[in-house]
């Protein structure tokens, strides 16, 4: 009887998303020159939220690297359509929340059901506003900071939504495919377009727009893929998970960024760390491979010389990006010691920069603007205030990473873990030399994970305690 209500509760559903997408084309054929088509939209978008929020994150994640940007009227663009979905499953989240409350108070949830980042979540999110008071402009700020909020708040939804087994299997449905297509479509056109590696235009006609978001994307599955497939002894397709490691491998090869290279590394080499004493030919395997990798690239002449000349160029002060992040980092700074407490505004750097005619040159036209480092801009626009409040951010994510691992022996969980804590890590790293947290690509990842990373950790420590007891009612019978 529960099968057949759970299928018939699927079945309308899909027949409720079937008539509203008949509907939705009648009156797009019918309005299409009218704000109807976008209103209906949103409506309907509404009614799956508030059905279906699990479902609708799906959905997000499966169209995150194929997001578009889209102007509006009022000439505001937004990710679509990843940011429209990801503002509506905010907003029922917290409206559900409230309403309940309101309705029937419950008493204090236990203390393992509390999201345990909430609070630096929350005080970060609260410290991006405190700066508007000084920006130059109002507007720019409040709507930077309140998509910014948006992104933040993705770790709720991933702590509430993602609760057990099944629900972690439908998330790897619904990204790692996703993900896999996308990784495959630009890493083609990169090849075939690699006489042009160094310019945006090699991008053109792929999901991304540069190499560093593009590497990013592609290095949180990487890492997560290598942690599962070193970790993990449980029975699962290691065929599948290989190839999934040597096309997001080859993909993170042929984008070319030193900041995605050097994050790799970093993040890699804390992966290998956590391997067992008595696990270490695990090392030696994957540093063959690397070796048998990097000879094969040496041994291919054009691949060759662009990678030698990516490493040559990293301390080379004539290199026209070099220039412009030092000029931008040498900005980032003189504007935080003009509003050294709470900042000058969130998105300020960007308008400050463009504004002073001294910095803006034929070097810095080529990029886009911001500070280059996300731990500058920070400082820049949200101050002391705001770089205390995103450093706890951190630590405390790292902080009760370890501290799962310590209770955790179960390979699937363990490895989920290391890999969501390495791939983190490598975010991080990359964010000294450039700020991705503007963009959905990124920012819908790295704020995930840090409810995803609770959520994981709750499950394991369920299941085992559901083992103990199982156990325990064995041995008294």
């Amino acid at each position: 009887m529960n099968l057949v209500r759970i299928a018939s509760k699927h079945l309308s559903l899909i027949a409720l998303i079937g008539v509203c997408c008949v509907a939705f084309g009648m009156i797009l054929a019918i309005y299409s020159e009218t704000p109807i088509p976008v209103l209906c939209a949103l409506a309907v978008s509404s009614v799956l939220v508030f059905l279906a929020p699990d479902l609708v994150l799906y959905v997000l994640l499966i169209c995150l690297p194929f997001s578009f940007r889209y102007f509006l009227p009022s000439q505001v663009e937004i990710q679509t359509p990843t940011e429209p979905l990801l503002g509506l499953l905010i907003a029922i989240f917290w409206l559900k929340k409230i309403v309940n409350r309101a309705i029937s108070p419950d008493p204090a949830p236990q203390e393992e059901e509390r999201f345990p980042i909430a609070l630096p979540l929350t005080v970060y999110i609260a410290v991006t506003f405190v700066p508007t008071i000084n920006t130059p402009d109002l507007f720019v700020t409040l709507k930077g900071a309140f998509r910014a909020s948006v992104y933040m708040m993705t770790g709720f939804l991933a702590y509430e939504l993602i609760r057990n087994r099944q629900s972690l299997h439908r998330l790897f449905i619904s990204t790692f495919p996703s993900a896999l297509v996308a990784v495959v479509w630009t890493s083609c056109v990169l090849i075939y377009q690699i006489d042009q590696w160094q310019w945006r235009s090699a991008y053109l006609g792929t999901p991304f727009t540069n190499h560093a978001s593009y590497g990013s994307f592609a290095g949180v599955f990487f890492l997560i893929v290598l942690s599962r497939l070193l970790f993990d002894r449980s029975n699962y397709d290691r065929v599948i998970w290989t190839i999934m490691l040597f096309i997001f491998g080859i993909g993170l090869l042929v984008c070319f960024s030193r900041g995605v290279w050097l994050s790799l590394i970093v993040a890699v080499g804390f992966l290998l760390m956590q391997i067992k004493t008595g696990e270490q030919h695990k090392k030696v395997l994957f540093a063959g491979a690397v070796t048998i990798l990097l000879l094969l690239i040496v041994n291919f002449p054009m691949a060759s010389n662009i990678v030698q000349e990516r490493v040559s160029s990293v301390f080379d002060f004539q290199f026209a990006s070099n220039q412009a992040r030092l000029l931008r980092w040498g900005q980032a700074l003189l504007l935080f010691l003009e509003s050294p407490i709470i900042g000058n505004g969130y998105g300020a750097f960007a308008i400050l920069y463009e504004a002073d005619a001294s910095l803006v040159g034929e070097y810095t036209a080529q990029f886009q603007l911001g500070a280059h480092s996300e731990y500058l801009q920070v400082l820049a626009e949200l101050g002391i205030v705001g770089f205390v409040a995103w450093m706890w951010l951190v630590i405390a994510f790292f902080r009760y990473g370890f501290r799962a691992l310590k209770h955790i022996d179960d390979g699937f969980y363990r490895s989920l873990i290391i890999g969501l804590l390495s791939a983190e890590l490598s975010l991080l790293v990359h964010f000294a030399v450039n700020n991705l947290l503007n963009g959905d690509a990124i920012a819908i990842p790295f704020w995930l994970i840090y409810g995803l990373l609770p959520a994981v950790a709750i499950m394991a420590k369920r299941e085992r305690e559901s083992e103990l007891a199982a156990i325990g009612r064995r041995g008294v019978a």
